[in-house]
């Protein structure tokens, strides 16, 4: 409408009136100073007109007024709001804005039990917000306060209002250091607040804090200091570190979070470290994570998390810690890998080890440290010998040992044939027969007579098949060794230890291994001990086969003896020290394990002292040939002294030729005493013949016998003149009885001469052939 005038005392007489509005009208000048009589009045609306002047007193008249609107005049009411209005019981709405009201706003209007509404907005009103309106909890539904000169710290009472709307822009808030209540800007117990989007009063990251506290349980937790506290800086909270009011830290490690992680974590831009280990967050990592780009730093270990990590982990260029161990994570995206530089081995940490508290242990290649569900740790680093290029420590032993086997025949061969060039075989000692004889008992010494390996040096078929099934036994043992070395620690059949810990309250794993210098050097000293002797005689063996004395099967029997022999204790070797490198974690440890694998080393003595138990007759080319100590310490005397032989042998050939040449020259003075012999004998001959045609035989005067040659020329002589001087009348019986005897006495000289000739041939010849047996004998 369009009223004009005033309102007059008159209203006095209406005592039954109820409700009067006027609003929207030309109405001015002010009310009457007393409206005393109206006891049933519930509304009095006179918004929108032109009214002025001060507020009356309406406690002691309106009893029953449940709505007064006095709002929006175009001059305004002036002065301060009447301090009565706190003697309503019965109001439900007071709406006083859009006049030039001053002062403050009185306290009591908290005493109004079931005000809804109270606009007090486009007024002049200034200082504090009373907190006092925090009484009408539960009840009032609209708090107007706007575009006012207001100031001073928002009452956290406010925030008691839930479900209601609370309107404070345009005042002198911003003005203060002060901030908003914490719950007015969060929205948590009222409908709406309208500056909850200034962030000088409602910090948008203290927003997010807040929310990330509800979510993981804020109020079971060991130390919430300041957190959610209505005016504390949200930078002074416990584990929050700001830069330029921007939160760069936050850190709750150990402190008894439980519930979620809120996804308005990822609303903190800033944050650079976030450190949420040891606690019992469950539920999935948000994947607003992964907007957090200024992050380096992130722990979550030690928590409930489930199901897979979120892909915009690997979105986090700068990141250089990654710890999510010791949580029910069952995929890892795939992280591009970290800048291990700084914190090593454990950059990027993961439950990806063995034994998993899943099915399928979780891959993780790029992790620099995989954790199990017994919470034991071990580094996932390339080995050396992948570092080389090779994928596991077998394929490395695959190319080793056929290199040395291939070094080793290069050497033989080369040995042979510088052998053969150079002719150094020494051919005056024995027989071949016997050559071959002592070298197979040589090579036998060396593989052992109590191993199936001694089987090699023979040509029994059966043999060689036993050999070579117990050297594929071991080496087969010896394979699991090396496959359980390798550090696949998503694999169930690895026998690493896992030696490390990653503790709950530091981000630096330690190995907990015990493993000394000590217990390496004790590992060498039993390898030594238990190998050194196989390797020397292998090495020998292969050695031996170069010999050019040798038949070509002997060369390969032995060259096979040794390069088997060497083989696998090389194999050996190595196994023993990639097991020992992987799973060893005390002195103790290493001990053992050395002892377990040299005792594979050992099976071929126990399949030869099996088979020597079944039957004897399968062991019986070690015993044939069976040397004892002497002759073995005599073989190596002859050996070391084989030189000095050979200089003997010179000399007594020498002496050897000397008697030759004595016996040469005795044998032409024999031919020549043979000579004279003759002569004496046909001396005889003729003498024989003279006395046969004498008649009368000469005086029997016999001479005495000589038993040289020189005597017998002599005593023939003799004869001669004595059967010259002598009368040939003497008789001719004397003189042939005296030619008898002296015939028989040249012929026995004759022959004891022949007999002497003899014996000094014989001698001669004695002599030089025994010198030569004792070169030879000697030789052997």
């Amino acid at each position: 409408n369009a009223l004009t005038g005033s309102l007059s005392e008159s209203l006095n007489n209406l005592p039954q009136l109820s409700y009067f509005n006027m609003s929207s009208n030309a109405l001015s000048g002010s009310l009457p100073e007393s409206l005393n009589n109206l006891p049933q009045l519930r509304q009095f609306d006179i918004s929108s007109n032109a009214l002025s002047g001060k507020l009356p007193d309406f406690a002691e008249s309106f009893v029953s007024l449940q709505e007064l609107d006095m709002s929006n005049q175009t001059i305004g009411f002036t002065g301060s709001i009447p301090e009565d209005l706190g003697r309503f019981q019965s109001l439900k709405v007071l709406k006083l804005a859009g006049n030039k009201l001053t002062g403050t706003i009185p306290s009591s209007i908290g005493n109004i039990a079931v005000l809804e509404i109270l606009d007090l907005s486009n007024n002049l009103l200034r200082s504090t917000i009373p907190p006092e309106l925090g009484l009408l909890d539960g009840v009032l539904k609209r708090l107007d306060l706007s575009n006012n000169t207001l100031s001073g710290r928002i009452p956290s009472e406010l925030s008691q209002l839930q479900g209601a709307s609370i309107l404070l822009s345009n005042n002198l808030f911003s003005n203060s250091s002060e901030t908003a209540p914490l719950r007015l800007c969060t929205l948590s117990s009222v409908k709406a607040f309208d500056l909850e989007s200034d962030t000088t009063l409602c910090p948008m990251e203290r927003n997010f804090l807040s929310d990330f506290y509800h979510s993981a349980k804020g109020g079971e937790w060991t130390d919430s200091t300041y957190w959610v506290d209505e005016y504390t800086s949200y930078c002074d909270w416990k584990g929050v570190t700001c830069e330029n009011d921007r939160v760069t830290k936050l850190n709750l490690s150990n402190n008894g979070l439980s519930g979620r992680l809120s996804v308005n974590i990822g609303n903190l831009t800033s944050i650079e470290v976030l450190d949420l280990s040891d606690n019992d967050i469950k539920g999935s990592i948000p994947t607003e994570i992964g907007l957090l780009f200024n992050l380096t730093y992130l722990r979550l270990s030690y928590n409930a998390f489930t199901g897979t990590a979120p892909e915009g982990l690997g979105e986090l260029t700068k990141l250089q810690l990654l710890q999510l161990q010791s949580n029910r994570i069952t995929k890892m995206p795939n992280i591009t890998p970290l800048d291990d530089s700084i914190f090593n081995e454990s950059t990027f940490i993961t439950d990806c080890g063995v034994p998993s508290a899943f099915k399928d242990p979780m891959e993780c290649d790029n992790c620099t440290m995989c954790c199990n569900a017994n919470e034991d740790c071990f580094p996932q680093e390339d080995t050396r010998i992948e570092e080389w290029g090779f994928n596991s420590y077998l394929t490395f032993a695959g190319l080793l040992i056929p290199c040395f086997i291939a070094i080793c025949g290069v050497t033989v061969l080369s040995l042979y044939f510088f052998r053969k060039y150079n002719n150094r075989e020494n051919t005056l000692t024995m027989s071949r027969e016997r050559t071959i004889e002592d070298d197979d008992k040589y090579a036998l010494s060396r593989i052992g007579k109590d191993s199936v390996y001694s089987y090699f040096v023979t040509d029994k078929a059966l043999g060689w098949v036993v050999a070579f099934a117990t050297l594929g036994i071991q080496v087969a043992i010896l394979i699991f060794f090396v496959n359980a070395s390798e550090a696949k620690l998503q694999e169930d059949t690895i026998d690493i230890q896992f030696t490390w810990k990653c503790p709950r309250d530091s981000d630096e794993c330690r190995n907990t291994a015990d493993l000394k210098r000590i217990g390496w050097f004790i590992f060498s000293m039993l390898l030594i001990a238990h190998l050194a002797k196989d390797s020397i005689n292998g090495s020998k063996l292969i050695y031996h086969s170069s010999r050019i004395r040798h038949t070509l099967g002997s060369r390969v029997r032995y060259f096979i003896s040794g390069i088997g022999l060497c083989s696998i204790t090389l194999f050996a070797i190595y196994v023993s020290t990639v097991y020992n490198m992987a799973i060893a974690t005390s002195n103790t440890d290493i001990i053992i394990n050395s002892v377990v694998v040299l005792f594979i080393m050992d099976l071929d003595e126990y399949i030869f002292a099996l088979l020597e138990a079944c039957n004897d007759k399968w062991t019986a080319h070690t015993s044939d040939s069976e040397e004892t100590s002497s002759d073995e310490e005599a073989r190596n005397e002859s050996e070391s002294s084989i030189t000095e032989m050979k200089k003997e042998i010179e000399r007594q050939k020498t002496q050897i030729a000397s008697q030759q040449e004595e016996l040469m020259r005795q044998r032409d003075q024999l031919a020549r005493q043979n000579g004279e012999i003759a002569m004496l004998r046909e001396t005889f001959q003729n003498l024989l013949e003279s006395h046969a045609v004498s008649s009368t035989p000469p005086e029997s005067n016999p001479q005495p016998q000589y038993a040289t040659k020189t005597s017998l020329t002599t005593h023939a002589a003799e004869m001669e003149d004595a059967c010259s001087d002598k009368d040939v009348g003497e008789g001719e019986t004397k003189n042939t009885m005296k030619d008898e005897t002296a015939s028989q006495e040249g012929l026995r000289i004759i022959s004891q001469s022949q007999r002497e000739r003899e014996e000094i041939t014989m001698s001669c010849d004695c002599d030089a052939e025994q010198k030569e047996e004792e070169s030879y004998s000697e030789t052997d």
